[in-house]
């Protein structure tokens, strides 16, 4: 740290020191100084009954802001290095760090339950190719108030991370950007169930779903706040997309499958491939988190509410044997989109997802649906099923070795 910013930090725990709840703030703002010069440091969340949300400043160094857009960066630098930053309990152990950079026509926001994870987000929306999503224009400003919809979508926002994944909340920041300009910075108590139906009655049946859903949070929070006493939304219709309904593959459609992925130009596939076969993932529960561990594949399930994180522990088919090579990554380097358009050529036009239905049919005529449930990640209907029965490894085993793949 200069010597400027060890006088600011000293005055600044100084002064709130004397502040009620002193020293919780106190403890805070250590924190963020830790994050920045002890990237190994522990920073354990508090953990006290009586817990309660706090409000104070979080500072940044000259090194950390290097890469900030050189305008900001002014503004930031101008404003002392800091900005607010609020704590948030979270369950029952830990806290959620809320930073916020308001000022001067910048609406910046990062959650996240780890503090560094929070800093470095904020950074990365500093940065110049990212900063004018938060940049509002002149003409824009005065209709950012406290209750534009933009500012009430923000705070929605952050109290859904952490409770949902990633990718569904880049889904939610893009529908709001797409959304027209005067909608975005209207006041929420303008706006009209006619102003959402205008928007939505021209749209894909599946956008129409997600455009639904995005203003139903929204304006639920909004009620939930004291902001608005009625949701507009209710107004509109939920109409849910028609899903494209997926089967599993034939015999003949599997040995077409298993003869055409040992072709060359499936090698960086094919790994891949075989792991959605024989273990029946979710293509996107194949990351670096898959692994074997004895006659066991482990992988995440992608497919749990709230955050929670589990397991699956699935035995390994017999008909593998040379064909998985447990030595390379199961995983590939190629882009999602990429990864759908050579997995459809692969499976004649069928999507990835086929092979997870095929696993679970080809399961089924071998086992009993309740063991199939379990490799699948799936929860039993039942709560004996959910919450009391534990199968040992030997019994899973024992099953796997039922199970006859096709294979040629």
């Amino acid at each position: 740290m200069t010597e400027n910013e060890i006088k600011f930090a000293s005055n600044y725990i100084a002064n709130i020191a004397l502040e009620p709840n002193g020293a919780e703030k106190v403890n805070i703002a250590i924190q963020s100084l830790l994050s920045t010069y002890l990237k190994e440091a522990s920073l354990n969340a508090p953990k006290k009954d009586d817990f309660k949300p706090l409000s104070t400043i979080i500072t940044f160094t000259q090194k950390e802001i290097s890469h900030m857009d050189k305008d900001f960066k002014k503004i930031f630098i101008a404003n002392g290095l800091v900005a607010r930053i609020r704590t948030r309990k979270c369950g029952v152990n830990s806290v959620t760090y809320d930073i916020r950079f308001r000022s001067q026509g910048y609406n910046i926001t990062s959650t996240s339950k780890n503090l560094q994870e929070a800093k470095a987000d904020f950074l990365r929306k500093t940065r110049p190719e990212e900063i004018e999503k938060y940049k509002m224009k002149p003409s824009q400003r005065k209709h950012a108030a406290k209750n534009a919809l933009y500012t009430i979508f923000q705070e929605w926002l952050s109290l859904k991370k952490g409770t949902i994944g990633d990718k569904e909340i880049r889904r939610f920041e893009t529908n709001f950007q797409n959304l027209p300009e005067e909608l975005r910075y209207a006041s929420i108590h303008d706006i009209r169930a006619v102003d959402l139906g205008s928007i939505m009655k021209d749209v894909q049946p599946r956008k129409y779903e997600e455009l639904r859903t995005l203003f139903n949070g929204i304006f639920k929070y909004a009620v939930a706040s004291g902001l608005i006493q009625n949701n507009p939304v209710a107004l509109i219709k939920f109409k849910r997309s028609e899903r494209k309904t997926r089967e599993a593959l034939s015999e003949d459609e599997i040995k077409a499958f298993l003869g055409r992925v040992k072709e060359a130009k499936y090698d960086p596939i094919r790994q891949f491939a075989y792991v959605l076969y024989f273990f029946g993932l979710r293509p996107c529960e194949i990351d670096e988190e898959t692994h074997r561990e004895g006659e066991f594949l482990i992988a995440r399930n992608r497919k749990r509410k709230n955050g929670k994180i589990e397991y699956k522990k699935i035995p390994i088919p017999t008909q593998t044997q040379g064909l998985i090579d447990w030595e390379k990554p199961l995983t590939t380097n190629l882009h999602r989109l990429k990864i759908n358009d050579i997995m459809k050529e692969l499976l004649a036009g069928k999507t990835a997802y086929c092979l997870r239905h095929t696993f679970a049919t080809t399961c089924q005529q071998y086992v009993r649906p309740d063991i199939v449930d379990i490799w699948m990640g799936d929860s039993p209907t039942r709560l004996v099923g959910r919450v009391y029965t534990h199968f040992p490894d030997k019994f899973m085993r024992e099953q796997m070795d039922l199970v006859v793949f096709p294979t040629i």
